[in-house]
């Protein structure tokens, strides 16, 4: 039987998830025998998040919305399992980068009730929660101060808060909300610290990816 091995990651932004991810995606291609790269699937925000962006900045976002892209998404994870599942070896291994924790806080148009139906399809596949942990200093260092000139802090982010101190108030209590939807998962789940060596983050991280199902 193939094995399959879906990590989805979530944090607030600047937390390092997409550097984490790339590291994840170099170890994973590097460490694979010629010709024996199996499956590799990366949903970066572009298709997990972005797809909900011009709704919500239109105003016009609604649940049902939300949970149809949340809902294809579940089902495409849930064709890439079934796909392995009567093959003797191949393996299917993704990464996600952000997915229903955020759309409770980012459009937040969805609570935890709406989305928990498709975190327990999510937890049947074997998908594991992986949240990256950030600590106030890392908010204001690495959320505000190093994105102070990206459209995101400058257009998106703004909504939030007017003023640095207000917007680092913000992701504070977005990283609180986070670790409280991520209790309330039924998927396997690891939390690590974004101040972690980048190296032995990644190890951590490609560990708990690759392990079989208790």
């Amino acid at each position: 039987m193939g094995r399959f091995h879906a990590l989805i990651v979530e944090g607030v932004p600047g937390a390092g998830k997409s550097s984490l991810i790339d590291a994840l995606i170099r170890r994973h291609v590097a460490a694979a025998p010629e010709r024996k790269l199996r499956t590799l699937v990366h949903l970066a925000q572009t298709h997990t998040y972005g797809p909900l962006a011009a709704g919500e900045d239109a105003g016009t976002l609604s649940v049902r919305d939300n949970l149809d892209h949340l809902g294809r998404i579940t089902a495409h994870l849930e064709w890439l399992h079934d796909g392995v599942q009567h093959a003797r070896h191949p393996s299917c291994f993704v990464l996600v980068d952000t997915l229903h924790l955020t759309h409770c806080l980012r459009p937040g148009v969805v609570r935890w009730p709406d989305v928990a139906p498709a975190d327990e399809r999510l937890a049947a596949l074997g998908c594991k929660l992986l949240r990256l942990r950030a600590s106030a200093e890392v908010i204001r260092r690495r959320t505000i101060g190093a994105r102070s000139e990206t459209q995101f802090l400058r257009e998106y982010a703004r909504k939030f808060g007017r003023t640095d101190d207000e917007l680092l108030a913000h992701f504070v209590r977005e990283e609180e909300a986070f670790e409280q939807l991520s209790e309330r998962s039924a998927m396997r789940r690891l939390a690590l610290s974004s101040e972690a060596d980048a190296a032995a983050l990644a190890d951590a991280a490609d560990a708990f990816w690759r392990a079989e199902a208790a």
